[in-house]
């Protein structure tokens, strides 16, 4: 069970380290949605309103979500 654990949490961990884009309708990416924590964004809402991801059709809320928990939770642990 461990073996499988850590299995998975390595396929997400490489995953996350792509420059995968989130947002197709205004063309943003993980990397685009990182730099902006990394710029000083401390919510989601902050992110939405600087690069506007999410607010098209709205399918990519989940994503843009995912990709900013992980990349506040990123800087915070490096704090």
């Amino acid at each position: 069970m461990r073996k499988i654990l850590d299995n998975l949490k390595l396929y997400f961990k490489k995953k996350e380290d792509k420059n995968e884009t989130i947002c197709y309708c205004f063309n943003i990416s993980s990397n685009d949605i990182a730099k902006e924590v990394n710029q000083g964004c401390e919510s989601i809402r902050d992110i939405r309103n600087n690069t506007k991801a999410g607010m098209g059709c709205g399918r990519c809320n989940a994503g843009v979500e995912r990709v900013a928990y992980n990349a506040i939770k990123n800087r915070n642990k490096n704090i």
